[in-house]
């Protein structure tokens, strides 16, 4: 079975839409100076104070919010680009994460239980990740190494 083209639609509409919506209410608290509402990945990200204190410096005119928003929507997007890339098997994940067979995004079938759900492990496997990533001089983390 596939993923039927009615599935196909809502689900892609319904990312741009997350993505517009995540990207505005981002730099709406940006401009309210809502710095702790910014971070909440990974689990125990976050800013330091130095870092906050660089943000509220910010004055978000009309003209830096909506390049701002641009900015923002047009990262996500990327990233989702590239998990949709590797569900459609145009490209695979690094095979040094682990091993890999490709997968299908199909409609639901009740005869199909889910024993997990990806949303549940994804903010864990945040640490799976940062032990295999090179170091670029920073991190997303508050944790010293």
């Amino acid at each position: 079975m596939k993923l039927s083209e009615n599935n196909k639609k809502t689900l892609l509409v319904s990312i741009h839409q997350s993505i517009e919506e995540n990207a505005s209410h981002t730099v709406n608290d940006l401009e309210r100076k809502r710095i702790n509402r910014l971070i909440n990945y990974p689990s125990n990200g976050g800013l330091t104070e130095s870092e906050k204190t660089e943000l509220e410096k910010l004055e978000i005119n009309p003209t830096l919010k909506s390049a701002l928003r641009k900015v923002f929507a047009s990262n996500t997007a990327d990233v989702f680009f590239s998990f949709l890339n590797i569900v459609d098997g145009t490209t695979d994940p690094n095979i040094e994460f682990g091993e890999w067979e490709e997968v299908m995004l199909v409609d639901f079938d009740e005869e199909n239980e889910m024993d997990s759900m990806l949303h549940d492990d994804f903010y864990g496997t945040y640490w799976d990740w940062k032990e295999k990533r090179p170091n670029p001089g920073w991190k997303l983390d508050l944790l010293d190494e």
